[in-house]
């Protein structure tokens, strides 16, 4: 079993080369999506060759004897089973027994929204030709990265300082993100000048006289009265209240992360 990355993947696929089996895991399930997608662009199966199914009501014994069935008028077969983090401990097993010499005509996706641990049964029992494929979640720079990719695609063009805005307010998940990018490019059609932080600030949903950070950095200096001020304030202007609750939550996991780091010895810095 080998591990790769969605990238290294793609290339293997650009060059023809497919696994018997490919083990999806992690976060990010917006690229999962998007990486199937790839596959059924660049290999274009057949209807009777491609085939998903969901974990909660799979019968492991059927999708075991669709996977060593031979393809139909084609060269390979795709199987994707969704939701493997749901699959029962004996669906679990039946599965193992076939990921340990699966069918050599047939691909099988098996797509989970968690991270793998060292006791997943599936993982352990994956073949050498087999493959994991860690889907994490971004970071800020492949936040940044990823809009920006995406409205480049959609012919905007965006500053630095916008990039940076749109993910200071909407996280670092790349379907959020993906969401936005299609509101810019609807926004921003036909406009000549980049999308500024200030344009990003306005679409949001926050009015001029707005500072969407002001609540943050009250969190910060732990200011509950300036926090709460600022919450009434925004709140009679319509500011959406679980946005006002994602600043907070996202501030916290900020603080908590910066007291995790400096306990573990990396310095006040």
């Amino acid at each position: 079993m080998q591990t790769l990355t969605p990238q290294a993947m793609e290339e293997e696929w650009r060059k023809n080369k497919l696994r018997p089996v490919y083990y999806f895991y992690g976060e990010e399930q917006f690229l999962q999506e998007t990486a199937l997608a790839r596959l059924k662009a660049l290999f274009t199966p057949e209807v009777f060759n491609f085939s998903v199914h969901y974990a909660e009501t799979a019968d492991i014994r059927e999708i075991a004897g669709e996977a060593q069935t031979a393809p139909m008028l084609g060269r390979r077969r795709f199987l994707v089973l969704k939701r493997c983090d749901k699959l029962k401990k004996e669906s679990a097993r039946g599965l193992a027994a076939y990921l340990a010499n699966p069918a050599p005509f047939t691909s099988l996706f098996l797509v989970s929204s968690k991270k793998c641990e060292a006791s997943d049964q599936l993982a352990n029992a994956l073949a050498p030709d087999c493959a994991m494929v860690l889907f994490e979640r971004l970071n800020d720079f492949e936040a940044r990265k990823f809009l920006r990719q995406k409205l480049e695609t959609a012919g905007c063009a965006a500053s630095d300082e916008a990039l940076e805005t749109q993910t200071e307010l909407f996280g670092f998940d790349s379907g959020a993100l993906a969401v936005e990018a299609e509101k810019i490019a609807l926004y921003y059609h036909g406009v000549k000048t980049p999308f500024g932080a200030s344009d990003a600030v306005e679409l949001a949903g926050f009015s001029k006289s707005q500072n969407p950070f002001d609540l943050p950095n009250a969190v910060c200096r732990r200011d509950a009265q300036a926090g709460a001020i600022i919450v009434d304030k925004l709140l009679a202007e319509d500011a959406e209240p679980l946005m006002l609750l994602y600043n907070v939550s996202k501030t916290l996991e900020r603080l908590l992360k910066v007291k995790r780091l400096e306990a573990s010895g990396a310095g006040p810095s």
